[in-house]
């Protein structure tokens, strides 16, 4: 069976949270693997459905909600057009979740710094986003920082395809403050038992972090003479990555003085102003709390 219900985004707003609390309902069924990007990369997507069913959904035990989280289905717009084909969109129910979009788009640079992705300030990244997400397909879903946070543009997208009554939106302060709340919500979108409580609800499952170097990282993660030394010296593959996993884990520590610039958080506060005052009519949802500094006297704690 093919989903249906999608947890399409955002990115870096909680849907690794929401993968974990779905998967472990009776009633829904997710593939082990968040994010299959099936409908994102054309190496998946021309393997055809019959790859995408049997790959992903072949343990499923006639759960009642069958579906998938993957954030880049909101964002990439080649991915709408591919579940417009290949779901029943008559039927199909769509998850959205929005984060304040500045933070967002620091804990995506985040993301892809720990990586060994991204060289650069996150100033730096910005100014150059348009010009690096012009190059090709990962660079667009790498370094789309601050182009992901406009949130209501993408949901449009969307509205030319499903009808609204098939969408539920979530915020991840929402998330983060009620989670039982949220997930309620969620239950009762999907038709299953609302009662139902994740034995890990509350419990983080990512935790911003950066690489102590990032020439160790590259060496550990990019091929070339680094993994070739490893094989000369370690000739069993589970060892080596055994070796390779402690090597990222030791090597991973608080962002510590990452942190974002307030000017540069000045900026982007009032960039994404009137595409934030857009979504929170939408939603019928006050969303002014984005909109304060830190250090702003009607800042919400």
């Amino acid at each position: 069976m093919l989903p249906n219900f999608l947890v399409v985004g955002a990115q870096k707003s909680g849907t690794t949270s929401l993968h974990h609390y779905l998967q472990a309902h009776p009633d829904i069924y997710l593939p082990a693997q968040k994010e299959t990007k099936f409908f994102v990369h054309e190496k998946y997507y021309c393997k055809g459905t019959g790859f995408y069913e049997n790959e992903y959904f072949y343990s499923r035990n006639n759960e009642t909600a069958v579906g998938e989280v993957d954030p880049d289905y909101l964002y990439y717009e080649g991915a709408l057009p591919r579940i417009a084909h290949d779901l029943d969109l008559a039927s199909l129910k769509l998850i959205f979740i929005f984060r304040n979009p500045v933070e967002r788009a620091f804990s995506h640079y985040l993301m892809s710094y720990r990586r060994g992705q991204e060289p650069h300030t996150f100033e730096e990244a910005i100014e150059t986003e348009s010009v690096r997400i012009a190059e090709g397909h990962m660079e667009n879903l790498r370094y789309s920082y601050v182009s992901r946070g406009y949130y209501l543009r993408q949901v449009e997208r969307f509205l030319g395809y499903v009808d609204r009554s098939q969408m539920l939106f979530l915020l991840a302060d929402d998330l983060e403050a009620d989670p039982s709340a949220c997930l309620q919500q969620v239950y009762t979108f999907l038709g299953v038992a609302s009662d139902f409580v994740p034995s890990s609800l509350g419990e983080r499952f990512h935790r911003a972090t950066v690489p102590r170097s990032l020439s160790l990282l590259r060496w550990i993660k990019e091929p070339g003479s680094g993994k070739q030394l490893l094989r000369l010296l370690i000739p069993f593959s589970s060892l080596r990555q055994s070796l390779r996993a402690w090597l990222l884990r030791i090597n991973q520590t608080n962002p510590g003085d990452l942190a974002l610039n307030p000017e540069t958080r000045k900026r982007l506060v009032e960039l994404y102003r009137s595409e934030n005052a857009r979504l929170a009519a939408f939603l019928d949802r006050d969303l002014d709390h984005w909109n304060h500094l830190p250090d702003s006297p009607g800042r919400q704690s």
